[in-house]
């Protein structure tokens, strides 16, 4: 019996050395396993880390690119104000233009017209001036004309007061008195 217990011992110690082999290989397939997912959990953390920078970055770039494009809108509205303004100027000068344009032209037309009055009261003046030249040539002929007349008259007068000295000197037998 003895033999028999010392081969049942070792049938068992066989047993469980073939045991403790099987669960050996199976524990190492399981760790192995098991870090194959500790691994795959590692990897996907990693990934999901750089999935969350991503969309960190991704939000602040969407959040950066709608404060441009709040910025822009606003930009947009104060220069489309702006156009609004500048237009109704461009609108008002372009009819102050316009009202100065036709100015100048009521201006010219004045102008022209004044022009061709001066034009005509330079000819006037021109014919006025020929006719002052004419009448006084005819005044200074007249006056010649009444100079001659005036020296023939006090020629005459000088004569006649002669003669009438003589008349009266013979009237009265007195001598002659000298000539004035």
């Amino acid at each position: 019996m003895r033999s028999f217990l010392v081969t049942l011992l070792m049938v068992f110690a066989l047993g469980l050395c073939g045991l403790v082999a099987f669960q050996w290989t199976r524990e190492v397939r399981l760790r192995q396993r098991l870090q194959e997912l500790v691994d795959e959990v590692q990897n996907q953390k990693e990934a999901l880390q750089n999935l969350d920078g991503l969309v960190r970055r991704t939000q602040e770039e969407v959040d950066r690119l709608e404060g441009i494009r709040k910025n822009l809108t606003q930009t947009i509205q104060t220069n489309m104000a702006e156009l609004s303004r500048l237009d109704k100027e461009l609108d008002k000068a372009l009819r102050e233009n316009e009202r100065l344009q036709q100015q100048v032209e009521v201006y010219k037309q004045a102008l022209a017209q004044a022009n061709e009055n001066i034009e005509r009261q330079n000819q006037t003046i021109a014919q006025q001036n020929e006719e002052m030249k004419k009448l006084a040539e005819e005044r200074n002929g007249i006056v010649a004309k009444y100079n001659e007349l005036v020296e023939q008259f006090n020629d005459l007068v000088q004569k006649w007061n002669a003669q009438q000295e003589a008349l009266a000197a013979s009237a009265t037998n007195a001598p002659p008195a000298g000539r004035r």
